[in-house]
């Protein structure tokens, strides 16, 4: 387990084990535009948020839970989901996303997140302790196939 301070929290993570869950190729990903459009952008991530990632173990173009909130008027697309990193909150107060404020959210660029215990979606193939990364990010629209459909 590597010690990672990230915001208000210490985490252990196993960075190793959790790369290999996300290079699994049985994990039942979304194929609808929206998700598909989300998976696309996060493959060009910043390079601060690529290092949250790579220390996380984490492959962001990779996520089992996601959710599409439409177009907001900077005409970007607002999307909510998480991402499970196998691991444990060693300090901090873990965080569901009912209780988001500017104290306990942490965020890159604009993509905002808290870690938790609250666990929804887990791959049935990772191994405990996990805990879930919930995010809220907007990003363009950048697959061909037009919005809403």
């Amino acid at each position: 387990m590597k010690e990672l301070k990230i915001h208000n929290w210490i985490l252990e993570v196993d960075v190793k084990k959790t790369y290999e869950q996300y290079k699994n190729e049985e994990w039942d990903l979304c194929d609808c535009t929206y998700c598909l459009n989300f998976f696309k952008v996060m493959k060009t991530t910043s390079s601060k948020l690529t290092d949250l990632f790579n220390s996380l173990g984490i492959i962001p173009s990779k996520c089992v839970h996601l959710s599409e909130f439409g177009p907001t008027e900077g005409g970007l697309y607002l999307y909510m989901g998480c991402y499970h990193i196998i691991g444990r909150i060693k300090e901090g107060k873990p965080v569901d996303t009912s209780s988001w404020d500017d104290h306990n959210v942490a965020e890159i660029d604009n993509f905002s997140f808290v870690f938790s215990k609250d666990l929804i979606f887990v791959p049935g193939s990772m191994p405990s302790p996990v805990v879930q990364l919930d995010f809220s990010v907007e990003v363009p629209w950048v697959i061909e196939e037009p919005y809403g459909t």
